[in-house]
């Protein structure tokens, strides 16, 4: 599965806007014990590095067990052209990408230069890494997270350029804010295993949903008017307790309710 977001240019965190040109690592990891809400958290790292030059990141969520370019994986991005996010939906492109896995088993931050060259690569791999030059990524980085329950996910940044000195402190800053939201992340999850209850309809918006549809295309496909889309969204997102899109994608992958 892969969904990806435009952001906004603000974002209101526990009732107030925060600057986040001025919002200092320590306030960012207690600010993150306070969000109860996935879906907000992962939206909270993404304005954290953002506010640190960072100008396309994307964030790998993998099922126990499972790989990290998995069809199950939940992918969310931002920063991507439309053109590498369509090659990135396509399961077959997206298994010959080495990057998250090496990334995961050296478990350190690496930048994609240093994962690339970390082992021998196949034909199928060295075709994924010309592919990336050609979309100009090439300086970024990834970074291996790791939550309660073997909850593993990957993140990766990119400044859009070869990072300079000050990009290595802003570096190390982003994955201590990513850390510490994947810790909470997996607590979240963990903290109720309750399956809850689905009506055929709501599943059928919920896989929907999970594919990246707006909600004019699920009335479409479905033939329901917006807001009837819309009241069967709010249904799921008051039954899987949360506020938002990716919240909602990552906790149905967990609790199983759907299957892709």
């Amino acid at each position: 599965m892969y969904f990806a977001r435009r952001p906004p240019e603000s974002r209101m965190v526990g009732g107030r806007s925060l600057r986040w040109g001025e919002c200092a690592v320590k306030t960012a990891l207690e600010q993150i014990e306070k969000l109860d809400d996935v879906g907000e958290l992962l939206i909270f790292v993404r304005d954290f590095a953002r506010s640190r030059g960072v100008v396309r990141q994307s964030y790998h969520f993998t099922p126990v067990l499972d790989a990290p370019v998995s069809e199950s994986t939940t992918i969310y991005a931002e920063g991507f052209s439309g053109e590498w996010l369509t090659l990135y939906q396509d399961c077959e492109f997206r298994r010959h990408d080495p990057i998250p896995a090496r990334t995961l088993r050296h478990g350190e931050a690496m930048s994609w230069l240093d994962a690339i060259a970390l082992e021998e690569n196949t034909p199928e791999e060295e075709a994924y890494f010309s592919a990336m030059r050609e979309h100009g990524l090439v300086h970024g980085f990834g970074v291996p997270l790791y939550g309660a329950g073997g909850r593993e996910a990957y993140a990766s940044y990119d400044f859009g350029r070869v990072m300079e000195p000050e990009d290595v402190d802003a570096a190390r800053e982003i994955r201590a804010v990513a850390q510490a939201a994947q810790k909470r992340v997996s607590r979240l999850l963990a903290r109720n295993n309750a399956e809850p209850s689905l009506s055929d309809r709501e599943s059928e918006v919920l896989e929907w949903l999970m594919r990246g549809k707006s909600i004019g295309d699920i009335g479409t496909i479905l033939n329901l008017s917006p807001d009837t889309v819309r009241t069967y969204t709010k249904r799921l997102y008051d039954k899987l307790d949360t506020s938002t899109r990716i919240g909602a994608v990552v906790k149905a992958l967990k609790m199983n309710l759907v299957r892709l």
